[in-house]
């Protein structure tokens, strides 16, 4: 497996109140696949995300990246893992607005190999934006522009938090299938409030309120 999530709680404290965004969540997301979490708003869906890209801590439960098991490792190993290993795409494009799109791009590269990055850019479309700040572009060319900073370091997993939020549905449509492509080298989850496009993955998961089914 290139994801497994075994038995995952997570419980946030706000002074005598617990609420519980994860309840005992178990996934397994193979290479090669397509996969979409559907839930509504509050569901656990952003939590899920956040945990397995190793950014939060489960209060319960283990996480496995590639092999490799996550809740013992240290913050550094941690972070080695989700800087090699793992490419994320958040509900919005989280760009910075001083760099423009190459550069953007190329921030949390490995290497400093730039043409890869102009060619990245290119087999998405943005070949001609390479140069343009994230405010002279579209929407839609700001998310496809934090899919290239997703795929540059050629990660095992694609995680995606609502990446289609603020597109229309050919928009949406497009960008599915540009982050589907990918999947011939590795593993893509993706979570969503949509259900418009489901036929587009191999597999589907439902959560609510915290339980994934």
């Amino acid at each position: 497996m290139t994801l497994e999530l075994q038995r995952v709680t997570k419980t946030y404290q706000h002074g005598d109140v617990s609420k519980v965004a994860l309840k005992d969540v178990t996934l397994k997301i193979k290479k090669e696949s397509f996969n979409l979490i559907i839930g509504p708003s509050g569901s656990g869906k952003s939590t899920l995300i956040n945990i397995a890209s190793l950014l939060n801590t489960p209060t319960s439960g283990e996480i496995i990246i590639t092999g490799k098991k996550t809740s013992t490792l240290s913050k550094n190993e941690k972070f080695t893992i989700r800087r090699d290993d793992i490419g994320i795409i958040y509900q919005r494009d989280n760009l910075f607005p001083y760099l423009n799109v190459l550069e953007n791009v190329t921030l949390s590269q490995n290497t400093n190999d730039k043409e890869y990055a102009r060619e990245l850019l290119n087999q998405i479309g943005l070949k001609k934006e390479s140069d343009k700040f994230p405010s002279e572009i579209s929407i839609f060319n700001q998310q496809k522009t934090a899919l290239a900073r997703a795929l540059i370091n050629k990660p095992s997993i694609i995680l995606a938090d609502e990446p289609t939020g603020e597109l229309n549905y050919i928009e949406s449509e497009e960008y599915l299938n540009l982050i589907k492509k990918p999947t011939k080298d590795c593993a893509v989850l993706v979570v969503s409030d949509d259900t418009g496009l489901e036929e587009l993955f191999d597999n589907r998961f439902f959560l609510s309120e915290g339980n994934l089914k």
